[in-house]
């Protein structure tokens, strides 16, 4: 765990642990509590635009403190001296040895954010929510792939224990940064893939009291949240008219 200086990207802050709601998809009903009273009768159509103005408050922390704070964003709640590395689901050991038993995996992947990253770096590559712990062989075979059900040569799928997990930092990372999008076709620069799978495994892999976890402890670093943790039905509210795979997983 690391507690080195950050960036500020704005010059407000978020300052308090944040209850989360577990109210009815409708946004009329829902009490969305102060972090996310913004969206309190936000339209679906300016829905994601008003997220991105409130995860876009967010201290930065380093590429290189990621190497001590990963080992607690993902730790083992059997074992607090281990981490489950994402694609593979082991527990190996959290203590940071150079990337020989794990290493720092961009879930949208690094060459298609366009970024370079040193330790010292404090941008989109280091950004929390993109970042899980991985065993460095497979992170290698899953390289720069989009997700999907099945591996290929251009795609990789995951695990099912994660495939939700996985969608909703990618939801996370368009909704926070405007130049990046969601596509269901193979992806170029700024882009990621697959769409449709990926709003049919946030139906179908719910959020877990480990990406809850993760959630919160990100926010203590980074003091911003992923809204599709805390409130997983906005995914179809904002991509959910997309295709006829979207409207048929959210209107099942």
């Amino acid at each position: 765990m690391s507690s080195s200086s950050s960036l500020t990207t704005s010059e407000n802050d978020s300052s308090s642990s944040v209850p989360v709601s577990s109210s009815p998809d409708s946004s009329s009903q829902t009490d969305y509590g102060p972090y996310y009273g913004d969206l309190n009768n936000v339209a679906d159509s300016e829905l994601k635009t008003t997220l991105r103005t409130i995860i876009s408050v967010m201290t930065l922390v380093s590429y290189g403190d990621a190497r001590y704070i990963l080992d607690e964003t993902d730790a083992d709640p059997a074992n607090s001296a281990n981490l489950i590395v994402v694609y593979r689901g082991t527990s190996v050991s959290g203590v940071w040895d150079d990337g020989v038993t794990w290493n720092r995996e961009h879930v949208w992947p690094q060459s298609l954010l366009n970024v370079s990253v040193s330790n010292t770096s404090k941008n989109v590559g280091s950004d929390l929510h993109n970042l899980k712990p991985a065993n460095p062989s497979e992170n290698s075979s899953r390289g720069n792939k989009y997700f999907d059900y099945m591996t290929s040569t251009v795609a990789y799928a995951p695990r099912d224990a994660v495939k939700g997990d996985i969608a909703r930092i990618l939801f996370y990372m368009e909704t926070r940064y405007s130049n990046l999008t969601l596509i269901s076709a193979t992806p170029t620069t700024y882009q990621m893939a697959l769409l449709d799978s990926l709003v049919e495994w946030n139906k179908i892999d719910p959020v877990d009291d480990f990406e809850r976890n993760r959630n919160e402890v990100i926010f203590g670093y980074q003091a911003n949240r992923n809204p599709y943790i805390d409130y997983p039905e906005l995914v179809c509210r904002i991509w959910g008219d997309v295709s006829t795979r979207t409207r048929n997983s959210c209107n099942a």
